[in-house]
């Protein structure tokens, strides 16, 4: 299957060549990300959300929900959430957080939800977007809350509603919050997603509310009727070609220079994972994020409902993107 959506992102790399726009993104790509949005995502939407809400390359960073649960408080969810919106604290052209749900889930999901994000106090003045989606038409409507909104940004996005791709509920990707680097599609559709700081994920730890949610999602997940489950772990950088590293991976070469309090837990976890799989420690970004790739399959591994699924061993495979290009490559060049 790999070969495949290696084969497709090639394909639709051609085609950026000729849309004015997506050059143009690509051209600012190259220097840097500045998104305008925080987007927080159900795992089995996250591909789709882009589509829906037209997020192009740069406009949204990303983070994580696990689907049919409330958000949990950042202290609670520091990988799946607090990490990307710490991060997100950054970026200058900020407009507001957009957090999405799907139409059948419960009022007190969304109610709860939201509080966790007002709560977070990176994301402090933000408005709050708050949209439950029906993705099979490509429609959403607005949640009120009383958390700070911006009614001219509303009206934005829901002017930008479009019928997204169908998930592939086969398929499972990890990848990065940054905004210049998308799920890449596969032959029957969008991907499912967790999207987080450089694409990882931290061991199961049955006290922490966002790895007991992430190891129910598994077993549900293996549950199913799917005749295959594949997890594809994607790393990015100036892979087959030029562009610039994971920004979260380049943060972990000297953690002790991230100024935000928040942040830096996190961004020290990076580099003490990443260093287990490392001879010496790594020079440069694009070494960093080929260590960090076997911490995240290892940790991915600790979750008791993948150690009970009967076909672990051939279940993770890793890839690596280009930043810029979003082509992926099944090895390192």
């Amino acid at each position: 299957m790999i070969n495949r959506i290696v084969d497709l992102s090639e394909k639709l790399a051609n085609k950026k060549k000729d849309d004015p726009d997506l050059l143009e993104r690509m051209e600012v790509a190259a220097k840097g990300q500045s998104p305008r949005f925080l987007l927080i995502s159900p795992i089995d939407r996250s591909s789709q959300d882009l589509q829906v809400l037209d997020m192009r390359m740069g406009d949204a960073f990303h983070a994580t929900r696990v689907p049919g649960n409330a958000l949990p408080p950042a202290g609670e969810s520091p990988v799946l959430f607090g990490g990307p919106a710490s991060y997100n604290r950054g970026f200058l052209q900020k407009r507001g957080v957009i957090v999405t749900f799907d139409s059948h889930e419960s009022h007190e999901i969304v109610r709860e939800s939201l509080l966790n994000v007002s709560r977070h106090s990176d994301l402090s003045g933000l408005p709050i977007i708050a949209l439950r989606i029906d993705y099979s038409s490509g429609s959403a409507r607005l949640e009120p809350h009383s958390y700070g909104r911006d009614y001219e940004g509303e009206n934005w996005v829901l002017s930008r509603l479009q019928r997204p791709d169908p998930v592939d509920e086969d398929y499972l990707v990890l990848i990065c919050s940054d905004s210049r680097v998308h799920p890449p599609p596969t032959p029957d559709g969008v991907p499912m997603a967790i999207q987080t700081l450089g694409g990882y994920v931290p061991p199961y730890s049955a006290g922490v509310a966002e790895s007991q949610q992430l190891n129910e999602f598994f077993e549900k997940w293996f549950e199913s009727s799917h005749t295959e489950h594949r997890i594809l772990v994607i790393m990015h950088g100036s892979f087959r070609g030029d562009g610039p590293p994971c920004g979260a991976a380049q943060a972990s070469l000297d953690p002790d220079k991230v100024s935000n309090d928040r942040l830096r837990p996190l961004i020290q976890k990076l580099r003490d994972e990443a260093s287990r799989f490392e001879v010496s420690p790594s020079e440069n970004a694009e070494d960093r994020v080929v260590a960090l790739a076997s911490a995240i399959k290892e940790n991915l591994l600790s979750y008791p409902g993948i150690q009970a699924y009967s076909e672990r061993d051939q279940l993770i495979e890793i890839a690596f993107m280009n930043t810029v290009t979003n082509i992926v490559a099944a090895l390192r060049d």
